[in-house]
């Protein structure tokens, strides 16, 4: 645009496009990302009547279980050694500090 075409009179090369950039302010990114609403993690939205819909729990069911019970699920270690810091677990001889 013509500097005298300009409202302001001023050269066309005064006004940098690239700094036209409210959108991209952290101020205005931080407004909108507080103005979404957003869903808990442990709700979840089972898409129904699928091939694969066999009506297993999935992680979110087992976790929401587990949540409302206050019982924590410790399958995943069964048979596993219980290696915490009581000695006496593991009978006479096994105290690591001893060592």
């Amino acid at each position: 645009m013509p500097a005298d075409k300009d409202p302001k009179g001023l050269a066309p090369e005064v006004h940098n496009a690239e700094q036209e950039d409210e959108e991209a302010q952290a101020q205005q990114v931080a407004a909108e990302a507080g103005a979404q609403d957003r869903d808990s993690p442990l709700e979840s939205r089972k898409p129904g009547g699928g091939p694969d819909d066999n009506g297993m729990q999935d992680l979110i069911d087992h976790m929401r279980d587990m949540e409302q019970s206050g019982r924590i699920d410790m399958s995943a270690f069964r048979g596993e050694p219980n290696m915490d810091d009581e000695d006496e677990t593991y009978g006479e001889g096994h105290d690591p500090d001893s060592v």
